[in-house]
């Protein structure tokens, strides 16, 4: 999944993100040290130090996903997917085939989505979206009620991509 011939393709403008991850890392490992060093030795030093670590790693993990987020529909063999690209070389990728995909359509995005970042849970909440600014992005209802939404510059060249896929059902 997610070979074929690249339909329409954006690459996302995350960097305001990463930066903020990097932050993130920057005041965790500060507080770790500085929390270790003023106590003396023994577990709890040592429960910080873990608990630091885990999070630093954590924090590492999330910033290396938001260097580079992608989006794509593609033409398959199955027919048109849209593919979602995070991280260098393509760590992590979502692929939403033509058979998960009911209808697609240009939304605002609602303000209870507040912020960047990867927001929801497909499997847990049935609605996701990918954030990386304010404006129309681009919503796509997948069976099972679930909705994906992603921010794109031009939503509209997105669902026209999609609409193959959809039989042209546009939502």
């Amino acid at each position: 999944m997610g070979t074929g011939e690249i339909v329409i393709e954006e690459r996302l403008r995350s960097t305001g993100l990463a930066v903020v991850n990097a932050l993130l890392v920057v005041v965790v490992v500060s507080v770790c040290a500085i929390g270790a060093s003023m106590r003396p030795a023994g577990s709890a030093s040592l429960v910080i130090i873990v608990v630091g670590s885990l999070a630093t790693l954590f924090l590492l993990c999330a910033f290396l996903l938001a260097l580079r987020i992608v989006v794509r529909v593609v033409e398959t063999a199955q027919g048109r997917e849209l593919v979602v690209v995070y991280g260098p070389g393509g760590l992590v990728r979502q692929v939403f085939g033509p058979e998960q995909i009911v209808s697609a359509s240009v939304q605002g995005l609602p303000r209870l989505m507040a912020g960047w970042g990867y927001q929801g849970s497909l499997k847990l909440l049935r609605q996701a979206a990918v954030i990386t600014r304010r404006g129309a992005a681009l919503r796509v209802v997948l069976t099972g009620r679930r909705r994906f939404s992603v921010s794109v510059d031009d939503p509209d060249a997105f669902v026209a991509a999609l609409q193959p896929a959809v039989g042209g059902i546009l939502g």
